[in-house]
C-alpha cells in the first residue's frame, strides 16, 4: 500500500469532498492554474488526496479507453454526476472501515 511507503504522509483529509471536487474539476480541464498547482504540491503531503486522485485519473483513463464512440452529453452528465456522488460516499467510508495505524 501507498502509505506503508509514504509514513510521512497525511492518512486524513480535513477537506477531502471539495479535495475530490477540485479533482474532477482538474482532470475535466475546469480548473484553475493556480487551483491545480496548489493541490499538486498538497497531495504530496496527503494519502487520500494522492489516492483519490490516483483513482480518478484511472477511472477517466479507462473509461476514455473503452468508449469508441460519443456518448450524448446528457448521458454523459447524469453518468458523470452518478459517479461523483459514489466517489464522495467512498471516500466518506473508507477511513471509517480502514484501520489507520496500518
Amino acid at each position: 500500500m501507498l502509505s506503508e511507503k509514504i509514513p510521512n504522509m497525511k492518512k486524513h483529509c480535513e477537506h477531502q469532498g471539495d479535495c475530490m471536487q477540485l479533482i474532477q474539476r482538474i482532470l475535466d480541464k475546469e480548473a484553475t492554474a493556480e487551483e491545480e498547482e496548489l493541490f499538486v504540491n498538497k497531495k504530496e503531503q496527503c494519502l487520500p488526496c494522492k489516492e483519490g486522485y490516483e483513482l480518478e485519473q484511472s477511472l477517466k483513463k479507462a473509461i476514455k479507453d473503452k468508449c469508441v464512440s460519443k456518448c450524448p452529453d446528457d448521458l454523459f452528465k447524469s453518468i458523470k454526476a452518478k459517479l461523483f456522488i459514489l466517489l464522495a460516499i467512498i471516500s466518506i467510508l473508507i477511513p471509517l472501515f480502514c484501520d489507520q495505524n496500518k
